[in-house]
């Protein structure tokens, strides 16, 4: 019995000369029709994802699918196309081919015709536009979920803003009151000190001059 030889993604994607998010889309849309090693969703039995491995009927199927959507197939109508190659008949039963199957049998291979190449790479860049939107649209979404996050803190921060200018109005007036306050014990104590001042300072005799007042009220009579 011979190992069954795997292909890894990238020797698959040089093969097939496709772009890794190509491999990656095939890979999901037509898992069906694929060996179970192609089924990353599977694991390795211990909750972490295995790499992606082909067999050589995995590169068969990739190969048919490349094929039939380079010659104008919808991703539904190569599902069919391969559902309808899978399917084995019973005794008996005739072989019945889908109408696409026989239009696609009466109508040559892209592939062989000097268009096929560019129908190729035509399908590879239209695929990679696609998974472009799709980042695209996921990048839009997060922007849209961080625009929301920042509005709800702009408001955020305006109720502070409201907030702290309040308490710096209300620590203004009460620095103006303070100001009051200390204005009127100052002028109190000038006060308080101009009085001091009127009693410790000495006063002038007035004898003498009650003793001249005397006499000269002797002499003129006073």
């Amino acid at each position: 019995m011979t190992d069954t030889r795997y292909h890894l993604p990238n020797e698959v994607i040089v093969q097939l000369e496709i772009s890794p998010s190509i491999l990656r889309r095939w890979s999901n849309e037509f898992a069906d029709f694929l060996s179970d090693s192609v089924d990353q969703s599977q694991g390795d039995g211990t909750g972490n994802r295995t790499q992606r491995r082909y067999s050589e009927q995995d590169l068969e199927t990739l190969i048919t699918i490349k094929r039939l959507l380079a010659e104008g197939l919808s991703y539904v109508q190569v599902g069919k196309h391969l559902e309808a190659q899978h399917k084995r008949p019973t005794p008996g039963e005739p072989l019945i081919e889908d109408e696409q199957s026989q239009v696609t049998a009466l109508t040559p291979s892209l592939r062989e015709s000097p268009y096929g190449s560019a129908m190729t790479v035509l399908a590879d860049t239209l695929h990679t536009v696609a998974d472009g939107q799709q980042l695209l649209l996921g990048s839009q979404q997060a922007n849209r979920e961080l625009l929301t996050v920042m509005l709800q803190d702009n408001f955020s921060l305006k109720e502070e803003n409201v907030k702290l200018r309040d308490r710096m109005l209300e620590v203004e007036r009460d620095v103006v009151e303070m100001r009051r306050v200390e204005s009127m014990r100052r002028e109190g104590l000038e006060a308080r000190l101009r009085r001091l001042e009127d009693l410790i300072r000495p006063q002038k005799p007035k004898t003498k001059q009650k003793e001249r007042s005397g006499c000269l009220g002797q002499l003129f009579g006073l």
